[in-house]
């Protein structure tokens, strides 16, 4: 598995937002946080359209989160920017993602456990925890 600079990028956006608490804008946030301003743009739109920051428009404009940092979690901001974060089909749990070697694969209990672990902690960190 591997985490694209996109949803790198992203996660790191939601963590200045949550610890600012305010409207910020793309210009800053990129300056500060030392991003590409275009290439943060459209992550921070993904992100809008998942519904997890509002824009505010006019002189003083910018983006908050749309919801308290202790409602959202790691897991969910890379899947909204990288999708599905399972190595391996087998591991996905999603009907028509499967092996066709998983009933006889030896080795599909490790990419299942290991896609549960990866849920489980995702799941378990949120912004609030990032910004403590």
């Amino acid at each position: 598995m591997k985490i694209s600079k996109k949803a790198y990028y992203g996660l790191r956006a939601m963590v200045y937002l949550a610890s600012n608490k305010g409207i910020v804008s793309i210009h800053t946030m990129a300056r500060e946080e030392y991003l590409p301003e275009e290439y943060l743009e459209k992550i921070v739109q993904k992100l809008r359209s998942a519904g997890l920051v509002e824009a505010t428009k006019g002189q003083g404009g910018g983006y908050s989160l749309a919801l308290e940092p202790r409602l959202i979690t790691a897991n969910h901001i890379l899947k909204v920017l990288d999708g599905s974060l399972v190595p391996f089909p087998c591991s996905s749990g999603i009907e028509g993602d499967s092996c066709s070697q998983e009933s006889s694969c030896a080795t599909s209990n490790v990419w299942k456990k290991l896609s549960l672990a990866l849920e489980d902690t995702l799941d378990s960190i949120t912004l609030a925890d990032l910004i403590r």
